[in-house]
């Protein structure tokens, strides 16, 4: 009677633990829970596969081999959910401060810059040669001025007589969307994820005078409901992609443990590796999605943001910059930011009583 009262609690376990809990983790942990008992079944560990033996076994299953796998999944799933943070951070390219993580993160930040430079060079050979052909063609002339020239340019790149730069304009615009998910030189990290995070932190706000990751926490506490859930959704697609990989690579490590002396059978740990090589890539895709969502956020809410905090609402996008850098000194705990409230009468407040009234004369 033991059995039916474990299956229970096992399967109604993900529900009492809520979603993210169960999609983001269980569900990659299954995954490597399942490989496991794969392994052990067709004798993995103490010899060469027999896919005979794995066959017959998993005909054998019973109510209390699932509800123990799952039991062992979710107590698996507990100990490694507190480390999505640093499994992403993992991800990104933040190795630690030892002398071989230094190393490796030098390595891969000299490779990320070069391949940076290389795509920023192919891009610009590429423009260089689609203006080169509007150069020769009838469009062109020398007394065109600036607005002219680039109104003509765009005619020229939609009709007809630019048929032939279509290869150099697909490639560029390939090549310039791959360049795109770099940040400055100075601020690339190890990993292709790592760099389109930090893009996206360097970039988004930025128009405002806001700091997206300053921000983030607040704007989560304060954007309506509907918009809280695009945000949400869109940071559990980049933490489930990264935890799927990250199992992946140790459903990887596991399988080259228990094969490394089973010959050509090694390579069967060729199919977790593909299966993290493609949840890295849709990481990647994730975390574009995911700044995305905190780039419209930010759009459509900060004013809320500043009711919030007690600020007026600026007169114009130049007040508001002003305004933000004082405030983005106040919230990263800098101090000498001075800021002047909304009047508290719960009239809209005018945007000049967040500076000093000039005096007028009279």
């Amino acid at each position: 009677m033991a059995a039916p009262s474990i299956a229970d609690a096992a399967l109604t376990a993900g529900s009492r633990v809520g979603k993210y809990f169960s999609i983001v983790t269980m569900v990659p942990t299954l995954f490597l829970v399942l490989w496991n008992y794969l392994l052990i079944k067709s004798d993995a560990w103490r010899d060469r596969p027999n896919l005979t033996a794995l066959g017959v076994r998993l005909t054998e299953w019973s109510v209390s081999q699932v509800a123990w796998l799952l039991l062992i999944t979710f107590v698996l799933a507990l100990f490694l959910h507190p480390f999505q943070f640093a499994t992403v951070q993992l991800l990104e390219g933040y190795w630690g401060s030892s002398m071989i993580a230094i190393g490796a993160m030098r390595l891969r930040v000299a490779h990320h810059r070069k391949r940076a430079q290389r795509l920023a060079e192919r891009v610009d050979a590429l423009d260089d040669a689609i203006e080169e052909g509007f150069l020769k063609s009838p469009r062109y002339t020398d007394d065109l001025d600036e607005e002219t020239y680039n109104q003509q340019f765009d005619k020229y790149l939609n009709s007809s007589d630019s048929n032939h730069l279509v290869p150099q304009i697909v490639a560029r615009d390939a090549l310039h969307a791959r360049h795109e998910r770099y940040p400055d030189g100075q601020r690339i990290l190890p990993t292709r994820l790592g760099n389109t995070l930090r893009r996206y932190e360097d970039a988004v706000g930025a128009q405002y005078g806001l700091d997206a990751v300053t921000t983030a926490p607040h704007f989560a506490l304060v954007i309506p409901e509907p918009h809280l859930a695009y945000l949400r959704d869109s940071r559990q697609l980049l933490d489930t992609t990264v935890r799927l990989c990250f199992v992946s690579l140790l459903a990887t490590l596991i399988a080259i443990a228990a094969l490394l002396t089973d010959g050509p059978w090694l390579l069967v740990a060729l199919a977790p590796y593909f299966l993290a090589y493609l949840a890295y890539r849709a990481a990647i895709a994730a975390a574009d999605e995911y700044g995305t969502a905190v780039a419209t956020i930010i759009d459509l809410d900060r004013f809320a943001l500043y009711e919030h905090l007690g600020l007026p609402r600026p007169r114009d996008t130049d007040e508001e910059r002003q305004v933000n850098a004082q405030l983005m000194s106040l919230l990263q705990w800098e101090g000498g930011a001075v800021l002047r409230y909304a009047s508290g009468t719960g009239e809209s407040p005018k945007p000049r009583r967040l500076f000093r009234p000039v005096k007028r004369i009279r």
